[in-house]
């Protein structure tokens, strides 16, 4: 990575690399398969940008059917200025297997998606 200064401004939630370096450690020191997920940018913009969006609430979820040590998933749903969740409870699944549930599995879990050169692994 480029070690020039990141383009955002400083924020009281960045943490140093040696402590990330640190935390990532002690996740996979407890036998932790899944070291990550990759997360498509565009798709969380646009859920950033729904309308009266604030935040992004992810929730961790068990699914069965995936092979062993990928069962792990992250569902992620855009929460407004006071937390609530911003679910489309009315929704159906459409002929085409599509939802407007404003509820989102974008996510790639690492592995087989990691970083090779990652120092936090």
């Amino acid at each position: 990575m480029n070690q020039d200064k990141s383009k955002h401004n400083s924020s009281i939630f960045e943490i140093p690399l040696s402590e990330a370096e640190t935390i990532t450690k002690a996740w996979a020191d407890e036998g932790n398969f899944i070291k990550s997920y990759l997360i498509d940018a565009s798709e969380l913009k646009d859920m950033i940008d729904e309308k009266g969006a604030t935040y992004v609430r992810v929730y961790f979820g068990w699914d069965v059917e995936m092979e062993k040590g990928r069962e792990q998933r992250l569902i992620m749903v855009p929460a407004d200025e006071y937390g609530n969740d911003m679910i489309n409870e009315s929704s159906e699944v459409a002929a085409d297997g599509s939802s407007e549930s404003n509820i989102f599995d974008f996510t790639l879990p690492c592995p087989p998606t990691c970083a090779p050169n990652s120092p936090l692994k």
